[in-house]
């Protein structure tokens, strides 16, 4: 695809991020930007890279990458109503709202309105007695002790939706379990609502949107801001959606707090410049955000560890139409955020995988170990007799297997085997590449030669998969 020539429309945004970007200059110098910033080998990799699953995967969406404090790749594909995107183009990020949240709550720990380690009884009326050993910090850290499966609850009435919430009380005693449950962050958006005195919404934008000079972000429910596109999702659930649509018919508790933000990549990187200069939270607050709990989950954040002494802090996201990444890597002073207006996660897990790669240094080539002309051979989509899929993609030098099962995926390194059969092992993290043994993969070949199928062959029954026509 060939590189955006035009100046979009939303030039005060834009502008914006062009001076974000960069280091002081003259009063009198032009940032040159024709609606790509592409600085550097690396910058230049990524938008490539975008344009390219744009291309032939199918990506819509933004994506920007910073290292050193300074963006070196941002770029945009797709549109609406035939209006292109651009960085002011306004995604739902779903459950990179809780990063937020997270924000929220330790900024009313430094004005000492809540600790961390009170019980949410101290700050929620009618919590049941086997909850009261709840704490803040459980439902920050997903360590409350209850099952993930608690969700049922909707509207604004926290009396009417705490007893399915809190249903059974904790299965595990809080803080020993990591378990991903939703509703743990629509209870602590309320935490901040009788903390603060204000409704969640409004401490956020007073909080956290105004300081960092987040001029386009709102909420589902918000009317769209002036001049500012916004991106429509496609789902393969659902109907498409405006990011500003509501994904569950209000912003009540079975959605505030753990997802519903709007916003764009010039004000994910206002907010991530404004944590990295203490604008938002000081190092006490920064620290305890980014204390891996069980499962190296902290405080809205995930962490995960690249090499010794090397991690990054990342929150995704996903809801009808729309899948949110964001990456911070605080020992290289960058971050990667990826924005996408659908939330069939194929292509957008090819996106991130690569701009990770280019990030870590790595350079693009053949299949390492793999026969070159096997591994060109195996790139492609296939679908097994229930419709599963498995993708297999060349990434940074390795051949990647993703299968979807119609919901939960499985992450895969394609490796050589023994006497022809290959091994395929689960992706453990990336980058760097680590992987653990799983199951094994033969080929199969049609009369002419080429790959018809590929089949898990240590599973009882075998699980074949038939390449996509």
């Amino acid at each position: 695809m060939l590189p955006l020539r035009r100046v979009f429309p939303q030039s005060v945004a834009i502008a914006a991020l062009v001076c974000l970007m960069a280091s002081p200059t003259p009063a009198t110098a032009k940032p040159k930007y024709d609606g790509v910033i592409e600085e550097g080998a690396k910058g230049k990799r990524i938008v490539a890279a975008v344009r390219e699953a744009h291309k032939e995967d199918g990506f819509t969406g933004a994506v920007l990458a910073a290292e050193k404090g300074k963006v070196i790749a941002a770029v945009s594909v797709g549109d609406v109503d035939g209006k292109p995107f651009d960085p002011s183009t306004l995604f739902e990020i779903a459950s990179c709202t809780k990063s937020f949240t997270a924000v929220a709550i330790l900024k009313l720990a430094e004005e000492g309105k809540l600790s961390l380690d009170d019980p949410i009884s101290k700050h929620l009326p009618g919590i049941p007695d086997n909850c009261q050993e709840i704490t803040v910090r459980h439902l920050l850290q997903h360590t409350s002790g209850i099952p993930g499966k608690n969700s049922t609850g909707s509207g604004t009435d926290l009396a009417k939706v705490l007893p399915t919430f809190l249903e059974g009380g904790p299965l595990t005693t809080p803080g020993e379990k990591h378990e991903y449950w939703n509703q743990g962050y629509s209870l602590l958006s309320e935490v901040i609502a009788n903390a603060s005195g204000k409704p969640y919404t409004e401490y956020c934008r007073e909080a956290i949107f105004t300081p960092c000079k987040m001029t386009s972000t709102c909420f589902t429910g918000d009317k769209a801001p002036p001049k500012v596109t916004v991106a429509v999702g496609k789902s393969t659930g659902g109907d498409p959606r405006s990011a500003l649509d509501h994904p569950y018919g209000e912003y009540g508790f079975q959605y505030r707090g753990m997802g519903g933000i709007v916003t764009n990549l010039v004000d994910l990187w206002r907010f991530d410049r404004a944590l990295k200069s203490g604008k938002l939270l000081n190092a006490t607050s920064l620290a305890q955000m980014t204390l891996p709990g069980p499962d190296d989950y902290a405080l809205g954040w995930r962490v995960v560890e690249l090499d010794e002494k090397h991690t990054v802090h990342e929150h995704s996201g996903k809801v009808r139409g729309f899948l949110a990444s964001v990456r911070r890597d605080p020992e290289r002073d960058g971050c990667l955020i990826i924005l996408a207006n659908n939330d069939d996660d194929t292509a957008f897990d090819l996106v991130k995988e690569k701009c990770e790669a280019i990030l870590a240094g790595e350079k693009p080539g053949a299949a390492k170990g793999l026969d070159k002309k096997l591994a060109k051979e195996l790139i492609g989509k296939y679908t097994d007799a229930k419709g599963r899929t498995m993708v297999i993609t060349l990434v940074a030098g390795h051949i990647r297997a993703t299968i979807d099962w119609f919901g939960p995926k499985t992450y895969c390194v394609v490796n050589p085997g023994k006497e022809g059969v290959l091994d395929l092992d689960q992706l453990v993290s990336y980058p760097p590449l680590k992987t653990k043994p799983m199951n094994k993969l033969t080929v199969e070949r049609d009369a002419e030669g080429k790959i018809a199928s590929v089949t898990i062959s240590d599973m009882d029954p075998k699980l074949q998969f038939d390449r996509a026509k």
